[in-house]
């Protein structure tokens, strides 16, 4: 007993107030006093936290043998290999068998809950204390509601924030992230940004510029961007005239060229097509050059034509003009052409027609004793007594009487380009009209320019002059035959000569004041 205040004396529990009492057995407080009644039951099996109608769940066992009261006084639900079930707090049945209420086993010890309950304080450590326990949690973790489960801590809803940007909750911990563009500082929570380009973080194809969170990606001239990549303009398509109507426009990556027509260039900004002066400078030209509009054309001299493959002066063929000279014959020459008539014949060129040359009209008559005009050609007369013979000569002598043809002019007409020894440019005998001495005197006075009166008459030379002569009447100083040239041109420049039939020596020619003679 113990003596209270008032001097009264009070019952000792000696159950509740002496742990151990009774071991294996249950104590019983009397007054005064205790007893021990009833054997402990001290066999040992698993306790169960999960009972599912009558059937225990194996899962909830921590697999530790403990006694009925260790698991039924502290939380179990079932026992043993029969799945003995628990008393439920509260009932007769559980006061008796747990008379010191929860924690503590039915002869007065403690329970220790940490051994008895192996799913105690998961993700902590459970310590044991007299009537109960506690749990201990790993950092990130804090005790339930019921305190015996260490449950994680969302750190990321606390106050302050751990993280600057974003918190992700992890079992037991968080972590803290950035946004993309940013990266993580070395205290785990702070972000700055992240230079893509320099760390090769991007997909740029051309140039990576860093922005704050992010990166752009930028183009060279003459591309275009289309989400990370360079896209090539087409500005031959785009502009169809850009290299306007002398070029032809070529697409390049990034840019164009202008490719010009031959005879122009490009100009000094590259996009046009300006007309190349060809005669600046060198040229191929011989006579001078005339730049053209996408060319050049070479200059030659009058007469000359530009050669169509070779750069060089041609001559022009004005003869192929069948028109150029009228009547007349053309003549081409090197940067010209001549018109020429026959002979006797002067080309007008007004009329584009010859007209007869009037020789004895000029001031140097080419007749020595008168001069007549005929269609291309003159006759030359001869002295009164005289005979033509050929052409440009005179020819008279004794008993030369018949052999003239008084009347009839001789075909043979002399033209100005007359050697003294042969005829040229002769009309054939047929075809000539012919004048008699008679009509040219009366009807051609004004072709004839006359000192005194003149013979033209002729003999044929292409006949045998006959001459009948009586020798005997003949002395050495006699003239059988006299010759004079009828040209001027013949005068003193010309010798008569005996060509054959004089092998005896009988005839000689002298010559006295230009008049030659026949004599023996």
């Amino acid at each position: 007993f113990l003596n209270s205040h008032n001097s009264d004396c009070i019952d000792v529990d000696e159950c509740s107030t002496q742990r151990g009492l009774c071991r294996n057995g249950q104590c019983v407080n009397t007054l005064g006093t205790f007893h021990c009644t009833e054997c402990i039951d001290n066999r040992e099996g698993f306790c169960f936290t999960e009972v599912l109608t009558i059937l225990c769940q194996m899962s909830s066992s921590n697999r530790n043998l403990v006694t009925k009261s260790e698991c039924c006084c502290d939380g179990g639900r079932g026992w043993g290999t029969n799945c003995e079930l628990c008393p439920l707090p509260g009932t007769t049945q559980y006061k008796k068998m747990c008379p010191l209420g929860p924690g503590f086993t039915t002869d007065g010890r403690d329970i220790d809950e940490c051994r008895v309950m192996g799913n105690l304080c998961k993700n902590g450590q459970c310590v044991n204390s007299i009537g109960s326990y506690s749990c201990l949690c790993k950092p990130g973790y804090t005790t339930d509601i019921t305190g015996s489960q260490c449950v994680d801590v969302d750190e990321c809803i606390q106050a302050p924030k751990p993280c600057n940007f974003i918190c992700k909750n992890t079992e037991g911990s968080y972590l803290c992230s950035c946004p993309r563009g940013y990266i993580l500082q070395e205290d785990g929570k702070s972000c700055r940004d992240l230079d893509e380009c320099s760390t090769k973080q991007h997909h740029c194809q051309f140039l990576c510029i860093n922005t704050i969170g992010g990166f752009t990606c930028k183009c060279p001239p003459g591309f275009t961007q289309h989400h990370s990549s360079c896209i090539d303009n087409n500005e031959c398509s785009t502009d169809p005239n850009l290299c306007g109507s002398n070029g032809v426009c070529q697409n390049t990556p990034g840019s164009f060229n202008c490719d010009c027509q031959r005879g122009f260039s490009l100009d000094p900004n590259g996009q046009a097509c300006e007309d190349m002066d060809e005669c600046d400078g060198n040229h191929r030209c011989q006579h001078g050059c005339q730049n053209l509009v996408g060319g050049y054309r070479c200059s030659c001299p009058q007469g000359y034509l530009q050669h169509y493959q070779w750069n060089q002066c041609v001559d022009e063929n004005e003869c192929m003009n069948s028109q150029i000279c009228g009547g007349a014959s053309c003549h081409n020459t090197l940067g010209s052409f001549r018109c020429l008539c026959p002979t006797g014949f002067n080309y007008e060129q007004m009329s584009g027609s010859c007209t007869d040359v009037n020789e004895c009209s000029t001031t140097q008559n080419p007749c020595k004793f008168g001069c007549s005009n005929t269609d291309g050609g003159y006759l030359c007369g001869c002295p009164p007594g005289y005979f033509r013979a050929g052409q440009g000569h005179c020819v008279t002598g004794l008993g030369f009487t018949s052999g003239g043809q008084d009347g009839e002019v001789d075909d043979n007409s002399l033209s100005p380009e007359a050697c003294y020894e042969c005829k040229i440019n002769g009309h054939p005998k047929k075809g000539r009209k012919r004048r008699s001495t008679n009509s040219t005197r009366d009807d051609a006075m004004e072709d004839l320019q006359l000192t005194e009166e003149i013979s033209l008459a002729s003999v044929d030379i292409e006949n045998t002059l006959q001459l009948h002569l009586n020798i005997s009447d003949l002395s050495n100083r006699d003239h059988i035959l006299e010759f004079t040239p009828a040209l001027s041109t013949l005068s003193d420049h010309v010798r008569y000569n005996i060509n054959n039939g004089n092998e005896e020596g009988f005839f000689k020619i002298n010559q006295k004041d230009g008049v030659s003679y026949l004599h023996f």
